[in-house]
């Protein structure tokens, strides 16, 4: 309504801003003038106008609020911004939320009570159909996209706050164009269909932060919204008093909108700072590694739970207890319980090992409610899988994984240990990739088997029995200079022999003097300063196992 029609004198406000107007040091009179042009500026009835006509329920705006939530649920499923951001263009939510805040501003019972039952059905038919778009995908997997929305807190409140408040002065000023803008902004109709995500899914967390969320959006433009409307002069009565009566609304609606938001503020400042000391530990502890490096950090934070940490280090040599040193490290840096969960891969090439891992893309963020084996066992291999067979009557597994040109026997023994220490009462086998089994290096003369050596063995029948070889040839050399003994080469050979054989391994063994090709070997690579015996399968002819001079 203009300000100089009666009951509207725009002297009361002309009042409350000559105070401000002294600080600044601009004469009141300027102020009362400026603001009496600036409302008349404005086409009020025009305004008021469109403002009811967005307040109806009509079949565009009921139609337009179906297409909008299941172009929103399929974007939240799939995890396509994208097409999260087409269903907030063609959302038609925005209306009644901003005639809402009109009829704040001019104390509308009836504009009010029409916009909001407009928006309450649409709200309730776009979370219907988002839980039936979800109830008929065969995917149900928590995304990015789904995640990003059940966590709302106060920026969340003061984005809405200023996304209102533009939305507002847009329409009032003429400026349609800003409200796709806004809506963009707010994003209202993607956090509806979440919330029809989590009740198809049965997840009531996610529906319940996504509903937070879709509130506080609608609250804050709302009464944004009305903010600018009072400023423009929409409404009746002194200024000074509706100014003070919308406060005391904006307050009490406010306040209870801002104690979980805080509190889901606090909890994500403090998620940021255990995913930062959970790095920097992990990072100083593999550094103590021969080439260590973290390859992957997974942690998932339970609201009653100690933080789940899943990480995984590579390096050319693994350290017994580095598990138990790097959680008792994170519970002192963290300051509170932490579950870590670390599986130490075995690399020659740790670098190469670490980019295979990045190159399989990141983990999910989180599993099903009712997680498939397979799904879980996908998630926790690090690698692509080229085959996975799971027997749940029998609870057995086998995984084949793809080859990795970084990563070792050693590697995949130690992976399949983890996945069968995480799932009790599974038989899971992995069969690697084939490799070349590892060397059996020797001390300086000595053909006694020292416990590296045998464990290099172990690792060498485990990935036999994966491939089903039950047959293997070792073939001893000595030095290409000519001083290396026969014997010694034979009595090396005779060492793995015998383990193998009482390991149910078959073999073929030879002995030759001086090595072919070993002094082709020195010339490309320089002198060969280490003893050891090489395996091979008995089928691949061209294979050798190799003892040097002592």
């Amino acid at each position: 309504m203009n300000p100089e029609q009666p009951g509207d004198s725009p002297r009361g406000a002309w009042q409350t801003l000559l105070h401000a107007a002294g600080r600044v040091g601009i004469e009141p009179r300027a102020w009362k003038h400026w603001w009496i042009g600036l409302v008349r500026s404005v086409n009020h009835e025009d305004i008021l106008a469109k403002s009811a006509a967005d307040a109806s329920f009509t079949f565009n705006y009921a139609f337009m609020v179906l297409i909008a939530s299941g172009i929103a649920t399929i974007g939240l499923i799939v995890n396509s911004p994208a097409v999260i951001i087409g269903a907030m263009l063609v959302s038609p939510l925005m209306g009644p939320i901003v005639s809402t805040g009109f009829a704040v501003a001019g104390f509308d019972v009836v504009l009010g009570r029409r916009a909001a039952g407009t928006l309450a059905v649409g709200a309730v038919r776009a979370v219907a159909f988002a839980a039936l778009i979800s109830n008929l995908s065969p995917v149900n997997e928590l995304t990015a996209e789904i995640v990003a929305r059940t966590r709302p807190n106060l920026f969340d409140l003061a984005v809405a706050i200023l996304s209102g408040a533009a939305g507002g002065y847009a329409l009032i000023r003429g400026q349609g164009g800003a409200i796709v803008g806004v809506a963009i902004a707010t994003a209202l109709m993607p956090p509806l269909a979440t919330v029809g995500f989590g009740l198809a899914t049965q997840q009531w967390s996610v529906a319940q932060g996504a509903l937070l969320l879709f509130v506080t959006n609608m609250v804050a433009i709302a009464l944004a919204v009305a903010g600018v409307a009072v400023w423009y002069g929409f409404g009746q009565g002194e200024f000074r008093k509706r100014f003070a009566i919308q406060a005391m609304i904006t307050v009490l609606l406010l306040a209870p909108l801002s104690v979980p938001l805080s509190i889901s503020l606090r909890s994500i400042a403090w998620e940021s700072h255990v995913h930062h000391t959970v790095r920097t530990v992990l990072e100083e502890g593999a550094r103590q590694l021969p080439q260590g490096q973290v390859a992957q950090i997974r942690i998932r934070y339970n609201s009653d739970k100690a933080p789940d940490v899943e990480a995984i280090v590579v390096c050319q040599r693994p350290e017994a207890g580095f598990s138990a040193r790097m959680a008792a490290n994170l519970r002192h840096a963290v300051g509170s319980p932490v579950t870590l969960r670390l599986t130490q891969l075995q690399s020659d090439d740790p670098e190469g090992a670490k980019l295979a891992i990045k190159q399989a893309g990141p983990a999910p963020a989180s599993l099903p409610i009712v997680p498939e084996m397979d799904v879980v066992l996908r998630a926790e291999v690090p690698f692509p899988i080229a085959a996975l067979q799971v027997d749940i009557a029998r609870k057995q597994a086998v995984i084949l994984p793809r080859p990795q040109s970084a990563v070792g026997l050693s590697a995949w023994r130690n992976l399949e240990s983890e996945l069968v220490r995480r799932h009790v009462g599974w038989q899971i086998q992995l069969v690697p990739p084939p490799v070349g089994l590892p060397v059996i290096q020797f001390a300086n003369g000595q053909s006694i088997l020292d416990p590296a050596s045998k464990d290099r063995l172990e690792t060498s029948v485990w990935a036999l029995e994966r491939w089903g070889a039950k047959e293997v040839q070792l073939t001893g050399h000595a030095s290409s200079t000519g001083r290396g003994p026969l014997s010694l080469a034979e009595q090396r050979v005779h060492s793995v022999s015998r383990w193998l054989e009482e390991h149910g391994v078959q073999v073929r063994s030879q002995a030759f003097y001086p090595a072919p090709m070993q002094t082709s070997r020195e010339r490309e690579v320089g002198e060969v300063n280490y003893r050891s015996v090489e395996i091979s399968l008995a089928a691949m002819a061209d294979a050798s196992a190799t003892a040097t001079r002592p």
